[in-house]
């Protein structure tokens, strides 16, 4: 019965932990918002720099898995290039180490006795109606948080010396060692799979040394977390095209190469650096930021050769793969409330709507002067196919934007999947009106309605000017928020408008003039309705981009 309270009670406090950790790195995310991402490209000028950022942010957001998902983000929507991202994700290991150094100082110094006054400050600041100071009162009580969890789980962790079974296993049989050193990487592995924040696992291993693990198998745990800290990514990358894959391989091969490096020569770190540090917590953080600065200055070294192997040799592999890979999915990462990846693959597919509609209409342009009936049954066709494609599209987009909106995500986020939903929705509708039309036409060839050749030049001009529409209209979903160019959109509005009034007057004079019989004139004015609605459609969506 002891044994199980003892069991729940360290479970309990690696919870806490691990919620503390969460509750701290999605505060600090938000705090960050999209600026860095905004200021990315000045902050990445040459792979030091770059590598320094990703240093910096780590520590700033005290996750390397959230990290690892925000540069996997900006490598989805192409705002840096693979080499920028590898150095970014080897910056990514070093904010961790600083992370632990945080961490440890809470374990030094017990500040555990700082986390109720700090409490004072935070609840306050949590419960305020001001956003940013609702963060920062979230940080503070995330760290007290951990502070509490680390008291927790020093007192309730059973002291290894006190087990014999675990004493002779871990002290005194030597057959097997490197055995023994693998069961470890796995075990740091594996807890780091279930957690979720290698910087939990690290803390974990830290204070099983203090309860008697051997300080070589507390490395093992260390090189085993590293490793799977690179799950999270794996698993966001599923999301992304084929580059996010390349960069969550490079950060899984780098992390696996590191340990193999350091896997042989483990119990020759372990006692140098016992000669100079007495402290088995200060130890082994060390052998961690020593062994992640050695193979992040290795790595830095070869970077160009390495994301030239990576861009030619793997990128083929994955594209290969990539091309039977259509739909989008949806994957909640793990403790990862960053919905950039998602947003960026909605806004993929949307342009792949924008696609359909700009197909949609060219076909038809090209039904007004088509004058052969199969030709023209294979235009009809064109178009039933590609409205089936847009309304499966559409759903399947408006679906994955429903789940993003039901992660944790800030309003910046949720303004930008409305304005999503709305141009998808415009999207679909002008697919829609290009059936009624093409039924129009198809009723206009069969009745051997005339259409006088003036009022087809109107029409023809309508046709033109949607084309050049819906081209400013992809131009515009491909730009960012501050390049979009909104006022050619009116004017190519204004321009469409125009012309349907033109196209109205004549036909008002061919009636008047006995030129166009009745049922040919209400053809007619349906046809340019419809480019009309059109028009209003593509309009409303380029105006959807600009809304805040």
């Amino acid at each position: 019965m002891q044994i199980l309270f003892i069991i729940l009670q360290v479970l309990g406090a690696v919870a806490l932990f691990i919620y503390a950790m969460k509750m701290v790195s999605d505060n600090l995310q938000a705090i960050s918002g999209d600026g860095f991402q905004l200021t990315l490209n000045k902050l990445t000028r040459n792979n030091f720099t770059t590598f320094v950022t990703g240093t910096i942010f780590t520590t700033s957001i005290q996750s390397s898995s959230a990290a690892s998902i925000f540069f996997l983000s900006f490598v989805n929507a192409g705002l840096i290039n693979l080499k920028k991202a590898f150095s970014l994700i080897i910056g990514a290991n070093i904010g961790t180490t600083l992370t632990l150094w945080l961490i440890f100082a809470g374990l030094q110094f017990n500040l555990l006795y700082l986390a109720l006054p700090l409490l004072i400050i935070a609840v306050p600041f949590y419960t305020s109606y001001n956003r940013n100071r609702r963060l920062i009162g979230g940080v503070m009580i995330g760290f007290t948080m951990i502070f509490f969890a680390l008291y927790f789980l020093k007192a309730f962790l059973p002291d290894i010396t006190d087990i014999q079974i675990l004493q002779t296993y871990l002290y005194t049989d030597y057959s097997w060692i490197y055995a023994r050193y693998l069961l470890f990487i796995i075990f740091g592995l594996i807890l780091t799979l279930v957690i979720h924040f290698s910087s939990a696992s690290i803390a974990i291993s830290v204070l099983l040394v203090d309860k008697g693990l051997p300080l070589e198998l507390a490395a093992m745990m260390i090189l085993g977390a590293n490793i799977g800290t690179t799950f999270t990514a794996q698993l966001a990358s599923f999301i992304g095209n084929k580059s996010t894959r390349i960069v969550a391989n490079f950060h899984t091969y780098f992390n696996i190469a590191s340990a193999l490096l350091f896997f042989f020569i483990v119990p020759y770190i372990i006692p140098f650096l016992q000669q100079y540090i007495s402290n088995s917590s200060i130890l082994l953080i060390s052998f961690d930021t020593i062994t992640n600065a050695i193979t992040a200055i290795i790595a830095l070294i070869f970077l160009n050769p390495i994301s030239e192997y990576f861009n030619k040799k793997h990128g083929k592999v994955l594209g290969a793969k990539s091309k039977s890979i259509e739909r989008m999915n949806f994957i909640t990462v793990p403790y990862g409330n960053n919905a950039n990846l998602y947003l960026n693959d909605a806004t993929k597919n949307i342009l792949r709507l924008a696609a359909i509609s700009r197909r949609t209409i060219q076909t038809l342009g090209r039904m007004i002067t088509e004058s052969d009936d199969q030709k023209f049954k294979i235009l009809k066709e064109r178009v039933l196919m590609l409205e089936n494609e847009s309304d499966e599209i559409e759903e399947e987009i408006t679906t994955f934007l429903m789940k993003i909106y039901n992660l944790d995500i800030n309003e910046s986020k949720a303004r930008r999947i409305n304005q999503l939903m709305v141009i998808c929705h415009h999207l679909e509708s002008i697919s829609d009106i290009a059936i009624k039309m093409t039924m129009i036409h198809n009723k206009r060839r069969k009745s051997n309605s005339f259409i006088t050749p003036n009022l087809r030049i109107h029409m023809s001009k309508m046709q033109q000017e949607l084309n050049l529409a819906t081209s400013f209209l992809f131009q515009n979903l491909s730009s960012p928020n501050n390049e979009i160019d909104i006022e050619k959109s009116r004017e190519i509005e204004h321009n469409i408008n125009r012309l349907y009034k033109a196209a109205e007057a004549d036909l008002i004079k061919s009636i008047e003039k006995d030129k166009l019989g009745t049922l040919s004139a209400l053809y007619y004015k349906e046809l340019i309705q419809n480019y009309e609605y059109i028009g209003d459609h593509i309009y409303k969506a380029n105006m959807a981009l600009t809304k805040d």
